[in-house]
């Protein structure tokens, strides 16, 4: 076949995306690569720009597009195609846009998200060191999924059950009141003879804005290095995405109560500073409880540094406390449930919350603007 035959044949594939038998996103992806070594790219680029103007494209596609699009010199283009995709690739593309045009705050973020769901992501490590020796900054923390001893028994009259768990500060165990004969969450601290005062401020601040939304503190021995508390019957969110979208209940059932729960802890004038799955707690479906509370602190106080891959650029650039942080956890989140779901148009609303949260500081929803976006009722 001639080269105009080769050429004919490619674009009609790629232009056949969409119709019934029409080419898939792979064989679009192959057809796109091809025709940009030919005179016809800039009909390929337009056709796709087009087509994603009436239905969103797959991922895939708007990152080999935005790809293009910074080829040709037009970084703005690329990042209007780039801006609602959430796939890793597409993730690493926006922080290299973000770096370009200066802004090494966001692009660090992004990079992180990256981070969060494999640290040896291809590109990702490289990234995160250049960007944080931008900022001036070395990571206190490493590249890896820390794994620290899990103790076989613990000072406390309890009965460890099993290991549900684990972050940077210590191991969270199903455990039995021996007394009560009642199931509970024990967290036991890594290093209480270091981080006592953190597990001390962790169950007074649970306590001090106990209520709808945040998690219930029965018993704290700081000295020994435990905290029990209630235990959530369907464990935490982050656990039950990982298992799949099967296991994850839609996220019109508990992203409302939990934005309710957040809007609470701000108004109570804290800023939680580690809203990630892992510290979102199911009782049922509807019922999500926010959880871990070492790290909360009064706005305007220092941050702490947070869970890669939730923290926002503001605190990225070391700002300090600001409920702002949370609301991007928030987003966060919802992009990390939304990764899973099925159905792009049902999720959409629930996508543009996610980009209207992880997007600029001040345009972030906050408060009752935050119920509004969630539909949340009195």
């Amino acid at each position: 076949m001639s080269r105009e035959g080769t050429d004919a044949r490619e674009l009609d594939r790629l232009t056949s995306f969409g119709s019934p038998g029409g080419a898939t996103t792979e064989e679009v992806l192959r057809a796109f690569a091809y025709l940009r070594t030919t005179p016809h790219e800039h009909r390929a680029v337009d056709w796709l720009i087009a087509r994603n103007a009436r239905t969103p494209l797959p991922d895939a596609l708007l990152v080999a597009l935005a790809s293009a699009l910074l080829d040709r010199g037009d970084a703005a283009g690329a990042e209007r195609v780039i801006a609602p995709c959430t796939s890793s690739a597409a993730l690493v593309l926006r922080s290299d846009l973000s770096a370009l045009a200066g802004d090494i705050e966001t692009a660090s973020a992004l990079v992180e998200r990256v981070l969060a769901r494999d640290v040896d992501s291809p590109g990702a490590r490289e990234r995160y060191a250049r960007l944080r020796g931008r900022l001036g900054r070395t990571d206190p923390k490493p590249l890896a999924r820390e794994a620290p001893i899990a103790p076989r028994t613990v000072d406390a009259p309890f009965e460890l059950v099993r290991e549900v768990g684990r972050g940077a500060a210590g191991a969270v165990f199903e455990a039995k009141d021996r007394a009560l004969g009642r199931t509970v969450a024990l967290k036991v601290y890594h290093r209480p003879d270091r981080d006592g005062s953190q597990l001390l401020h962790e169950a007074r601040v649970a306590s001090a804005i106990a209520g709808p939304g945040v998690i219930r503190v029965f018993d704290v021995h700081p000295r020994h290095g435990w905290l029990a508390m209630e235990w959530a019957a369907l464990g935490a969110l982050g656990a039950l995405l990982h298992r799949g979208e099967r296991a994850t209940p839609p996220v019109d059932v508990w992203a409302p109560p939990l934005a309710r729960a957040l809007v609470r802890v701000h108004e109570a004038g804290w800023v939680h500073h580690d809203v990630k799955p892992a510290n979102v707690l199911l009782r049922s479906a509807g019922d999500p409880i926010l959880g871990d509370f070492g790290v909360a602190r009064r706005p305007g106080e220092p941050a702490s540094p947070g869970s890669r891959g939730y923290v926002s650029p503001e605190r990225q650039a070391g700002s300090a406390s600001d409920v702002r942080d949370d609301v991007y956890g928030f987003g966060r989140i919802l992009e990390d449930a939304l990764a899973a779901s099925a159905s792009r148009e049902e999720a959409e609303p629930w996508r543009a919350l996610a980009r209207a949260c992880t997007g600029p500081a001040d345009g972030r929803p906050l408060g009752a603007a935050l119920l509004a976006w969630a539909g949340v009722r009195d």
